[in-house]
């Protein structure tokens, strides 16, 4: 537009340029005046401020020439420059806003798209793991009791049983301490304290790695012991655990014998 205006201009300074030269070419006839200058009939590319002054200014006096304000086409090519302008800026800024929108909407789908890996947890301690149990073992263990009554020997003896941490040296310890009850066993504290470690002392001997080869003198001994105290029941069993291992009590008859007699003294006290 800008350039359509500037030709325009430039066609009207030429045609008014012309009708000015055609008029004063007239006017210097009609007075036969000698003609001063000879314009070419060549286009001239006139600048619009000195075209205006042409027309404004009349070549010799007593002319009159119309007044033609070039201005408004240059104005309103102005104008239409400055619209044309503006719109301009209205595309570019049309082309570039959806760049930019596009760019602001993509970064919160990034956001979205790409979320913050989450920490990962912290593994758990693992559990220490429980002390394993001890293994009961394999046979009764004797408690603890009030043994103030009891004499050295017999005291010692508990002592070593308890102390020992094999079944061989507890059997040893065991076998003395109900030896010594047998030895006392007219007083009561220990013919009572004796008969009481048969469950122990069958126990411990069942635990043993070969209580086949060993001697029946334990056995026989507590026997009498529970006979002794009226246990008649608990003094037969005895005997028959006896011979279940195989064992002698050292007497002609044996353990078979050994009942025998139990049983008559478990019917005298009966009768």
């Amino acid at each position: 537009m800008k350039y359509i205006a500037i030709i325009l201009l430039v066609a009207v300074g030429v045609y008014l340029y012309k009708r000015a030269q055609r008029l004063a070419q007239e006017e210097q006839q009609a007075t036969q005046k000698p003609v001063e200058k000879v314009v070419s009939g060549e286009a001239v590319d006139v600048p619009s401020q000195e075209a205006e002054k042409v027309v404004s200014t009349p070549a010799d006096e007593g002319v009159t020439f119309e007044h033609v304000e070039p201005a408004e086409p240059v104005e309103k090519a102005e104008a239409v420059e400055a619209v044309e302008e503006p719109v301009e800026v209205v595309e570019a800024a049309e082309e570039t806003k959806p760049a930019e929108v596009v760019e602001a909407e993509k970064a919160p789908e990034q956001a979205v798209a790409e979320p913050e890996p989450e920490p990962e947890p912290e593994p758990e301690p693992e559990p220490e793991p429980e002390p394993e149990p001890e293994p009961e073992p394999a046979f009764k263990m004797l408690a603890v009791t009030d043994e103030s009554w009891a004499n050295d020997k017999l005291t010692a003896s508990l002592a070593q049983y308890r102390a020992e941490p094999e079944a061989e040296g507890k059997h040893v310890a065991l076998l003395q301490a109900i030896a010594e009850c047998y030895k006392q066993r007219k007083q009561e504290d220990y013919r009572e304290y004796g008969a009481a470690l048969s469950p122990y002392y069958q126990s411990l001997f069942a635990a043993l790695p070969e209580p086949t080869k060993e001697k029946g003198v334990g056995f026989m001994q507590l026997a009498t012991l529970l006979n002794d105290c009226g246990d008649f029941d608990g003094a037969i069993k005895t005997c028959q655990a006896a011979i279940g291992y195989g064992l002698s009590d050292g007497t002609v008859t044996g353990f078979e014998g050994r009942i025998t007699r139990i049983e008559k003294a478990k019917a005298k006290a009966q009768s």
